[in-house]
């Protein structure tokens, strides 16, 4: 599971095709930005990567579309298999779900992550229901908590945010964070941003790409999909891939990033 490979990836939504054969492969450890205008398709990549249901992927010239982790062709599974081998997604607008609590969330996930990759049960408590209250995916509770606790330190998350609903009432800055202390906080091997960046200020920028810095380090391959270079003058892309249209129009390292902020993609609108 060590390579994301996107091959030959033609999808949309509703009948109507937004992406023309798009390839990117991504590597552990590496960090990608896919960046593009408004309309060219790069939060369709995101949702198709994960398998939303509402949209579906085209057979085309006479190649079939895939999705590659490790050796597996993924576009078959459904969103919950995708995530359990590795594959996460922090939304662009995320929902807010009132009543489960930020560390209610994490902890079911981390607990559903672990009986995914076949975690063995904790033996220290017997009793199965002591077992639930004690424990989290075989970890003591407190070491769990003492977990994401020190992620949340890093990004600069409270412990009263911890308390509080899902993104119930929290500033779009504060709903990115969050998403990316999922990230760090629940095992995964490759993890797809879009538009981390939209909204926040330049402390929270910085802030989240730490959390960025620390997957690429924990080798956690990242594709950041961004209009802007604003997040990318802090997390150094290994590779720039320009979506326009649907289609990758141009490849290249942080420099070109810097280009587009310079000159815009008027030489790609043509």
């Amino acid at each position: 599971m060590n390579t994301l490979t996107i091959s030959h990836l033609y999808a949309g939504v509703s009948g109507k095709e937004i992406l023309h054969g798009v390839d990117i492969t991504v590597k552990a450890g590496e960090v990608h930005a896919v960046m593009g205008p408004n309309g060219s398709g790069k939060s369709t990549l995101a949702q198709v990567l994960l398998g939303h249901p509402a949209y579906e992927t085209y057979k085309r010239k006479g190649k079939t579309s895939k999705i590659f982790l490790g050796s597996k062709n993924i576009i078959p599974l459904p969103t919950e298999d995708r995530a359990n081998m590795g594959l996460f997604l922090a939304f662009q607008a995320p929902v807010a779900i009132p009543g489960v609590t930020v560390m209610n969330l994490l902890r079911a996930a981390y607990e559903a992550r672990h009986e995914s990759k076949g975690g063995k049960k904790p033996k220290s408590v017997q009793n199965p229901v002591l077992a639930r209250r004690f424990q989290v995916g075989g970890m003591p509770i407190g070491e769990f908590t003492d977990l994401v606790k020190s992620h949340a330190k890093i990004l600069r998350i409270t412990d009263d945010m911890l308390r509080r609903g899902i993104h119930d009432g929290f500033s779009g800055g504060e709903k990115k964070k969050i998403e990316m202390l999922q990230a760090l906080v629940l095992p995964h091997t490759f993890a797809v941003f879009d538009e981390i960046d939209t909204g926040l200020d330049v402390d929270a920028l910085r802030t989240v790409s730490k959390g960025i810095a620390l997957l690429r380090k924990q080798g956690v391959g990242v594709i950041i999909i961004t209009h802007y270079q604003r997040i990318l003058r802090y997390v150094k892309p290994d590779v720039v891939h320009v979506l326009v249209a649907g289609r990758v129009v141009d490849r290249g390292d942080a420099t070109l990033a810097r280009r587009i902020e310079a000159k815009g993609y008027e030489k790609y609108l043509g």
